[in-house]
């Protein structure tokens, strides 16, 4: 008798459970390493270019307002002298600070401009230099009628009120 080999069909395999992964292939890795490249790149330069910008932004506005208290100082000094020079003296002494007109009234102000022996003639104007907490001062280069030059150097202050700059005196 011929014995009948029969195989007995093989068990199937048993199907993952949950959490397994499913076999796929791996992700491609050709060009992975560039677009990391350029996406680093482009982040540095929007970094640099906001940090950048953000200095660049406070230096131009330090500069803008070392100009503008110059040209406010030019202004208020400026109209000070011709107020001198045109022998306006009400005029230079509502242009002077408090401090000063506490310590001067309008009369004394007046006479003491008046005894004095040099008349502004001529004035240049120089930069203004911040002093810290003590203020501004602004050197002035003064020709007088007498053919003499001489270098003063005039306090400012701001008015508190108006925000204005005046003269406080001058060394």
């Amino acid at each position: 008798m011929i014995a009948a080999m029969t195989h007995a069909p093989a068990p199937s395999p048993v199907p993952p459970g949950p959490g397994a992964a499913p076999p796929f292939p791996a992700a491609p890795s050709e060009g992975g390493g560039t677009r990391l490249g350029w996406a680093l790149g482009i982040a540095g330069g929007l970094l640099a270019l906001c940090c950048g910008g953000g200095l660049v932004a406070g230096v131009g506005l330090a500069v803008t307002g070392v100009q503008a208290i110059n040209e406010r100082a030019h202004v208020a000094v400026g109209t000070y002298l011709d107020a001198l020079r045109e022998k306006k003296y009400d005029q230079a002494y509502e242009l002077l600070c408090e401090d000063e007109q506490r310590r001067l009234d309008l009369e004394r102000f007046t006479s003491q401009e008046q005894s004095r022996p040099e008349r502004i003639q001529s004035y240049e104007l120089g930069e203004v230099e911040l002093q810290g907490t003590s203020g501004i001062t602004l050197p002035v280069t003064e020709r007088y009628t007498d053919g003499d030059t001489e270098r003063v150097v005039y306090r400012l202050a701001q008015d508190p009120k108006t925000t204005d700059l005046e003269v406080c005196g001058r060394e």
